[in-house]
């Protein structure tokens, strides 16, 4: 009862998303980079100002000295914190545009920069076709 109340009065106030709960962010990523998996959204800071959302789509894991080769989604827009690129990304996909939906990068360079995993999850088919077809 008070949960329907606590929605309707959301939707009175017209903004659903302002009801919504910070989602968790992880205080830290894993300095090795096992957390960068298939299907991990990540959101990294971006030398130009900003954090910035990434779906990993595949995972090349290649031998030392090379290590782990990300493919990628880049999405925009930018936010100011993780915590923001967190809730747009639960909350507010519906703003989340493909920036670049094929970029890779490897992990001496990625881990680099300071990012997060906020969620993961599958990869469709959707996703994945910009790395199928830049593979061929």
């Amino acid at each position: 009862m008070l949960r329907r109340a606590l929605l309707v009065l959301c939707m009175a106030l017209g903004s659903v998303a302002a009801c919504n709960r910070d989602v968790p962010v992880p205080a830290a990523s894993d300095p090795d980079g096992k957390d960068l998996v298939q299907g991990a959204v990540v959101a990294a800071t971006e030398s130009s100002g900003g954090i910035r959302l990434y779906k990993i789509v595949h995972v090349d894991d290649y031998p030392e000295p090379a290590g782990p080769e990300y493919h990628m989604i880049a999405y925009n827009p930018k936010v100011p914190t993780f915590q923001d690129a967190a809730n747009l990304w639960k909350h507010k996909r519906s703003e989340v545009t493909v920036a670049i939906d094929h970029i890779f990068v490897r992990l001496v360079s990625f881990g680099k920069r300071d990012h997060r995993v906020l969620f993961v999850e599958p990869v469709t088919d959707e996703e994945r076709a910009p790395y199928l077809k830049a593979k061929r």
